[in-house]
C-alpha cells in the first residue's frame, strides 16, 4: 500500500517528481516529515499545500486537489472540520440553518 505521502502526491495529478517536490516543501514548511506523515499531519499541512499548488494551478483545480487529499483522511477523521468541504457550508453555517430577512 502506498504511503500517505505517495497518495497525496498522486492526488496532485502532476508529474510525480514535480508533485513530490512541492508537497515535500509544503510539508517541511509545516514542520512535517514526508516519510512519517500521519492523517492529522496532512490536515495541518493543507493550507501550505494549497498555497504551493496555487502557484501552478487555477483555484478550481486547487480546490479539487485539496478535496482529494481530504478524502484520504475522511475515514480516520470524519467529524474533523478541516476534512469537510469548506464550500458546503460557508461562513460556518450548520447544514440545517435557515436565514431570512430578519436573520432567522
Amino acid at each position: 500500500m502506498p504511503s500517505l505521502f505517495e497518495q497525496v502526491v498522486d492526488c496532485c495529478d502532476l508529474a510525480p517528481a514535480f508533485a513530490q517536490r512541492i508537497i515535500s516543501q509544503a510539508l517541511r514548511r509545516s514542520g512535517i516529515d514526508p516519510a512519517t506523515m500521519r492523517p492529522e499531519d496532512l490536515i495541518r499541512a493543507l493550507p501550505a499545500i494549497r498555497q504551493e499548488l496555487s502557484v501552478f494551478l487555477d483555484p478550481q483545480e486547487v480546490h479539487r486537489k485539496i478535496a482529494g487529499m481530504r478524502a484520504l483522511v475522511r475515514g480516520s477523521w470524519p467529524a474533523f472540520t478541516a476534512v469537510g468541504d469548506p464550500l458546503a457550508h460557508p461562513l460556518g453555517e450548520s447544514p440545517g440553518a435557515k436565514t431570512g430577512s430578519n436573520g432567522r
